[in-house]
């Protein structure tokens, strides 16, 4: 996308081994918030229009179809004909892109306002989004009598203000070839220039690392002695909620720091499947030291 004082526009380029060549550009009526794209078409969010374009040899750029229904399309992931789109202030919607129709569709919408900063897709029914006041959130798709709704699953006060997702990892995945227990990473990066990762754990291994973070934030001191429970609740202009469907990495990883006569009490009644047996059991200290040690290597 380019813009300049006489037009705003998207140019397409081709790369031949040597040098970059323009090969095709349009004009556009708005600015051009994001680009990518969708079955192998350019998909762009221009002002408060979703388009798609299609790129052709002899034609060049032509536009195949839009959608209307946003403020303002900030931001665009896609996913085989799925597009998740982040408005300025109506939270994030879905569309498909009916491509032998030619036009796009919307099937799920979270109504609530949210001002987005950044949207990621999890899978095809789960998707993460940022929004303005330091918080994550997470939504499905559901059908509830005849609407398509996107309610919330996960809350959770990260204190950043994300401007970017990306899937993918820091380290190397599973150089020792063992199953691994976070199924999917993403990459976020904040305004003020910090990198974290968000990954996706099975329901199992969740329910233990919460009751593990229940216990650690009755005995952790953090700074200025707020609860961890206040810290992470999500707040913003218009809701309070507690937080849901997140586990806090960092308050996980202080059971390291802890006295061994801390970590014995803590870990009192606390079943996983730890030998990877399909068996659960009580975890001892080691169990957990362990766990915790091979969650921390994805960062």
């Amino acid at each position: 996308a380019v813009v300049s004082t006489q037009s705003t526009g998207l140019l397409v380029f081709r790369w031949d081994g040597s040098t970059l060549r323009q090969v095709a550009s349009t004009e556009v009526k708005g600015a051009v918030n994001c680009v990518t794209e969708v079955c192998g078409k350019i998909l762009a969010g221009v002002n408060n229009k979703v388009t798609v374009f299609e790129f052709k040899e002899e034609e060049g750029l032509k536009v195949e179809c839009k959608y209307h229904n946003t403020l303002m399309a900030l931001y665009l992931r896609s996913r085989g004909q799925f597009i998740l789109v982040g408005d300025l202030l109506r939270s994030m919607a879905l569309l498909v892109y009916r491509q032998l129709e030619g036009r796009l569709e919307d099937i799920a919408k979270d109504y609530r306002a949210n001002w987005m900063t950044q949207v990621e897709i999890l899978d095809d029914e789960t998707f993460l989004g940022a929004e303005h006041c330091h918080n994550l959130f997470v939504c499905v798709k559901v059908v509830e009598e005849d609407r398509k709704l996107l309610p919330f699953v996960g809350l959770f006060h990260l204190g950043e203000n994300v401007n970017v997702f990306r899937e993918g990892s820091l380290v190397l995945q599973n150089p020792s070839g063992a199953p691994s227990l976070v199924h999917k990473t993403i990459l976020y990066g904040s305004a003020n220039g910090a990198i974290g990762i968000i990954g996706c754990i099975d329901k199992a291994l969740f329910d233990l690392l919460h009751q593990l973070q229940e216990s650690l934030a009755s005995v952790v001191t953090s700074i200025g002695c707020i609860p961890h429970s206040k810290w992470r609740e999500f707040q913003n202009d218009r809701q309070k909620a507690p937080t849901t469907g997140f586990i806090d990495g960092d308050l996980i990883e202080k059971f390291l720091d802890l006295p061994r006569s801390e970590m014995s009490k803590i870990c009192t009644d606390m079943f996983y499947d730890f030998d990877g047996t399909g068996m659960k059991r009580e975890g001892t200290v080691e169990d957990l030291i362990k766990l915790i040690e091979d969650l921390a290597r994805i960062h």
